[in-house]
C-alpha cells in the first residue's frame, strides 16, 4: 500500500509573540513565523535550513506544541490540529521524538545513560525487564558499549551522550524524529560517526526526519526535501536533488556558496553581506531585499508571489532567475 502524500502539512502558519516593554509596559507584537506552508511526506528527510534567527527552531517547537500558532493550519495524517491537546495533536506528539542540539544538557545528570534510555519506555508502562532488554538492543544498534550505559552524562564523551539521546528517542518506536542541530556540539570526527548513525537508523526504523541544520553538506547527503527560511518566511522549497543542483532564490544561492566546498554549481563565491534584520521591524516588501544583490525597486514595496520553476520547486522572488546549471 502506498503512503498518503499528505503526512504532515502546514498551511499559512503564523506564530506571533507578544512583549511588554517601556516605562508603561506597553504591549508590542511581532511575528516569528509568517504565512508558512509546507508538505512533509512519510519517510522524508525534510531539511530546514537558514541562518540563526530565521525561525527554524520556532517552527519546530510550534509543531511540537511548545508555542501556540496565531493562525493557519497544521494537518497530521489527514486530520487537522484545531488546538494543542486535541486528538490529532496528541497523535502527533505520541508519534514524535526529539534529538536536541546539546546532548549533555538534554540528559538527566543524575541518571545513567542506560536509565535515561529506559525512562520513556517506563513512562509508557512497559515493564522494567522488557525495557532493560530493549535498552541493550538499542545500545548495540547505536554503537554504545555496555559499560558506557552505567555511566552518567558527565562521565561519558559528548559523542556517547548523543548516541544515548538517539537511542532514547528510538526507544518508544516513533514515526517521526525532530532533530534540532544534532551535530553542532560535536567535533568533526564524532560528527561523521553520528551522521552515519542517523542515516542507518532512518533506514532501520523506517523513520521520517524533520531536520533543522546549518550543515548543508549533511543536508545534501541525507535530505529528500529542503526548505529555506529567512526572517520567519519560507523563501524556497524543493526536492533536495533539485535544490542543491539548481537553487533559484538569491538567499539560497548565497547560503550554498558560502557553505559547500568545492562549489556545487556557481562560477564565483557569493558574499552575503549584513545581518538578518530584527523580526520586530521586518523590511517591507521582500524581507530579503536589504541584503540581495539582485534587488529591484519592486522588491522594496511588494511581497513576492510564489513561482514554480519545477515540479514541487517553489520560489518566492520577483526576479525570474536563470537556471544555474546552464
Amino acid at each position: 500500500m502506498t503512503e498518503p502524500a499528505s503526512y504532515l502539512t502546514i498551511k499559512n502558519l503564523s506564530v506571533r509573540f507578544d512583549l511588554r516593554s517601556g516605562p508603561f509596559f506597553r504591549k508590542r507584537s511581532f511575528f516569528a513565523i509568517k504565512d508558512i506552508s509546507l508538505n512533509i511526506r512519510k519517510h522524508d528527510v525534510f531539511c530546514l535550513i537558514g541562518e540563526s534567527g530565521s525561525g527554524k527552531s520556532t517552527l519546530m517547537w510550534t509543531l511540537l506544541g511548545m508555542h501556540r500558532f496565531f493562525k493557519g493550519e497544521i494537518n497530521y495524517k489527514g486530520g487537522r490540529v484545531e488546538r494543542f491537546g486535541d486528538s490529532y495533536h496528541r497523535r502527533l506528539i505520541s508519534d514524535a521524538q526529539m534529538v536536541f542540539q546539546d546532548p549533555v544538557a538534554s540528559l538527566n545528570p543524575h541518571l545513567t545513560l542506560g536509565r535515561s534510555i529506559e525512562e520513556p519506555m517506563r513512562a509508557k508502562k512497559i515493564s522494567r525487564k522488557t525495557a532493560q532488554a530493549a535498552v541493550a538492543g538499542l545500545a548495540e544498534k547505536t554503537g554504545l558499549p555496555a559499560d558506557i550505559l552505567k555511566r552518567k552524562p558527565t562521565e561519558a564523551s559528548i559523542g556517547q551522550n548523543q548516541r544515548a539521546c538517539i537511542a532514547r528517542a528510538l526507544s518508544v518506536k516513533p514515526e517521526i524524529l525532530f532533530l534540532d542541530e544534532p551535530l553542532t556540539a560535536l567535533d568533526p570526527i564524532v560528527q561523521t560517526r553520528v551522521k552515519k548513525l542517523l542515516m542507518d537508523m532512518k533506514d532501520a526504523f523506517g523513520l521520517t526526519y524533520f531536520l533543522v541544520t546549518h550543515d548543508l553538506g549533511f543536508a545534501k547527503k541525507i535530505g529528500t526535501a529542503v526548505a529555506v527560511m529567512y526572517l520567519g518566511r519560507i523563501v524556497e522549497q524543493a526536492p533536495a536533488a533539485d535544490f542543491f543542483s539548481n537553487p533559484r532564490h538569491p538567499y539560497s544561492q548565497a547560503l550554498l556558496s558560502g557553505s559547500l566546498s568545492p562549489f556545487v554549481w556557481q562560477k564565483e563565491r557569493i558574499i552575503l553581506e549584513g545581518e538578518i534584520p530584527s523580526p520586530h521591524e521586518p523590511p517591507k516588501g521582500c524581507v530579503f531585499h536589504p541584503r540581495c544583490r539582485n534587488r529591484m525597486p519592486v522588491c522594496d514595496q511588494i511581497k513576492p508571489a510564489c513561482r514554480k520553476p519545477g515540479k514541487d520547486h517553489l520560489v518566492y522572488c520577483h526576479m525570474q532567475l536563470p537556471d544555474v546549471r546552464n
